[in-house]
């Protein structure tokens, strides 16, 4: 039932992965890659992959 918050979050999760991993690629290119949000946002990610 994709009427449900969390069903909706998980059909999305490979989009949000997919623009997070874009994103902190973009900032690490262009600017600080050990800002405290790059770090967290890379932690995000490790842990979506199960590698955390």
């Amino acid at each position: 039932d994709l009427d449900h918050p969390d069903a909706r979050l998980i059909a999305a999760a490979p989009d949000l992965l997919e623009a997070l991993e874009d994103c902190v690629a973009e900032i690490e290119y262009v600017s600080n890659p050990n800002h405290p949000e790059v770090v967290r946002a890379k932690a995000a990610i490790a842990k979506a992959k199960g590698k955390s």
